[in-house]
């Protein structure tokens, strides 16, 4: 079954991340399932993440563990991300979220992926014939200060067991918001590029689109409207300031996602 799990990033990073409320309810609930086949729910789950740095470039915000309370004597607990396979996150008894434990390829300009993978936490955007999977990821400056730099995206082919990073890796001091799609049509031949009505579509794609970076110079000015647009919103309201980038971030990347939707409907329209 297709699921479309795009929706609900502001309302989520409320749930994940804000834990000021000490009385909990289903739309706290999470479900962990585990590498050992075995589940569990729990309230009012948060992550400890450790920002993985390769010298100026940010890999990504690994997730070491998860905090949660527990449904029974609501004490605090916490566990090994070694140990979780899956969180289904629940908004009113229907499943809002899902972040799974994926392995990471990287693939080149020939098309050629790395022979190592790595192993990191996503939330499940799409789940086709394609899987797509993203996270945004922050630089923090203290215990307080963070800022939106940009958002790692994956793709998978269903049946496949590892997942290809879409985007190129960015220095933390790079200007420009969000991410850049400089990868995405070598992503997609890597994952798809068997089917050679897809392919055909990849190369009309990469010729129109990605051309002199037209649609990348295109989508950075959309990201700098939608950064002074919601700073415009919210800059009378001290606790939605608060959450600007956090905010900003949601809404650049349900835009980048929807290039990588467009592709992967295609994909899905002319490959068995």
């Amino acid at each position: 079954m297709k699921r479309l799990l795009l929706v609900g990033f502001c309302i989520l990073n409320l749930v994940v991340t804000a834990q000021k409320n000490k009385t909990y309810d289903e739309n706290d609930i999470a479900e962990f399932q585990l590498e050992d086949g075995t589940s569990f729910k729990a309230y009012s789950v948060k992550t400890v993440t450790k920002t993985i740095n390769w010298g100026q470039i940010i890999l990504n915000n690994w997730i070491s563990a998860f905090q949660y309370v527990t449904m029974e004597d609501h004490k605090n607990k916490d566990i090994s991300s070694k140990d979780v396979k899956r969180v289904l996150y629940y908004n009113g008894g229907e499943v809002a979220q899902i972040q799974e434990k994926i392995k990471i390829k990287k693939v080149d300009k020939k098309g050629n992926l790395s022979n190592d993978s790595a192993e990191t936490f996503e939330y499940l955007l799409y789940d086709g014939k394609i899987k797509l999977y993203s996270s945004n990821v922050f630089e923090c400056i203290g215990l307080s200060a963070c800022y939106y730099t940009h958002s790692n995206f994956y793709i998978q082919k269903n049946g496949e067991p590892y997942t290809v990073l879409a985007v190129k890796q960015k220095s933390q001091f790079n200007s420009k918001m969000g991410s850049s799609i400089e990868n995405i049509v070598d992503a997609f031949r890597a994952v798809g590029g068997s089917c050679a009505a897809f392919n055909q579509y990849l190369n009309t794609f990469d010729k129109e689109m990605m051309q002199d970076k037209q649609l990348d110079k295109n989508l950075q000015k959309e990201y700098m409207e939608i950064y002074k647009t919601t700073l415009k919103e919210v800059k009378n309201d001290r606790e939605q300031l608060r959450k600007l980038f956090y905010t900003v971030a949601d809404k650049i990347q349900s835009r980048q996602a929807e290039i990588y939707l467009g592709i992967i409907k295609e994909y899905e329209t002319n490959c068995p």
